[in-house]
């Protein structure tokens, strides 16, 4: 079956072809995800989760490039929303049982700041890879995703065709993303 038809037989339900955007992208996604939140249950579900609505949402995919893509951003969404969640219920424990923060046997655990910490870790990893990207794919990264610039914006400001800019932006992210593998 050639790409066209996977993505046709995909976008109809057909298991077989479900289970093959399945194997291509689980394994990927998962070690992402499990580097992202450290425990491997945790990233299984959230990656679960994410294939889910993938096949719920499957006829709004427009390519079949699309997919991981969809599937990463659920996949991250939903951790980043299980921190914010065991956040929440910390800090809701903890006021609710007037704790000292110093009384707290598990630290680490208890520590709303451990997830800025995490965060800050890749953040800085992502800063030095945007570094490592060549000088003008890195400056559209950075006018895209830093700024928050639109691509016709950039391209309007860079003299640059739009198709241009999208393409370079999306050859930062495939760099990052693979980058991130590693």
């Amino acid at each position: 079956m050639n790409s066209t038809e996977l993505f046709d037989h995909f976008k109809r339900g057909d298991p077989e072809a479900f289970r093959i955007v399945y194997d291509l992208h689980f394994s990927r996604l998962f070690l992402i995800i499990q580097d992202h939140v450290g425990q491997r249950e945790l990233a299984e579900d959230i990656v679960a989760n994410a294939f889910i609505k993938l096949f719920e949402r499957r006829v709004k995919i427009r390519e079949l490039d699309h997919i991981y893509a969809f599937l990463y951003v659920v996949a991250r969404n939903e951790a980043i929303s299980h921190f914010r969640a065991q956040r929440r219920h910390r800090v809701a424990r903890v006021d609710v049982a007037r704790v000292d923060e110093d009384q707290l046997v598990d630290t680490e655990y208890h520590d709303p700041r451990e997830v800025e910490r995490e965060s800050d870790r890749w953040l800085t990893k992502m800063y030095q890879l945007v570094d490592l990207l060549p000088p003008a794919r890195r400056k559209i990264f950075r006018l895209h995703f830093f700024d928050g610039l639109s691509i016709r914006e950039i391209a309007n400001q860079l003299d640059l065709n739009e198709v241009t800019v999208r393409n370079q932006r999306n050859r930062a992210l495939i760099f990052l993303r693979q980058a991130f593998l590693l």
